[in-house]
């Protein structure tokens, strides 16, 4: 019974390793693809900075659901997201740095990941952050809570 009992540890032990670093592996291409932007990266790209080929890529992400333009996407709301409330760019200048060709094409994708446009968006973030934090600036949230 112990030698079973061990052995299932070790092979819990393996599996979390695994799934470590598999996350760690999709965090690192996230990462990448975030910095290209506004350059919208290939597939091709992403999967030489893994050291891997394109159809590995492609399978390693199949195996963890989901795909390379979800990450993309993902990079891309995660950074519409931080813009807006940063308050700083306008909603074209946004668009330009998400690697969106047009500003409508990139209204269209925020409200299907949001529910909202943009600027409603921008409009609910900057009341809830003024009702949370009266004086709120970026600079102040940055000191908050130790982002850049």
């Amino acid at each position: 019974m112990t030698i079973v009992h061990h052995g299932l540890i070790r092979y819990r032990l393996r599996h979390e390793l695994s799934s470590g670093q598999r996350y760690c592996q999709l965090s690192l291409l996230k990462q990448q693809i975030c910095r290209q932007l506004p350059q919208v990266p290939r597939l091709n790209d992403a999967a030489g900075i893994l050291n891997i080929s394109s159809r590995s890529l492609q399978r390693f992400l199949q195996s963890n659901n989901t795909c390379f333009r979800q990450l993309v996407n993902e990079c891309r709301h995660q950074l519409a997201q931080q813009y807006l409330q940063e308050n700083t760019l306008n909603i074209q200048q946004i668009a330009t740095q998400l690697g969106f060709e047009e500003q409508s094409s990139f209204q269209k994708a925020f409200k299907s990941w949001q529910g909202c446009s943009p600027g409603v968006y921008r409009q609910r973030s900057s009341t809830t952050i003024s009702r949370s934090y009266p004086g709120n600036t970026l600079a102040s949230r940055q000191v908050m809570y130790g982002t850049n």
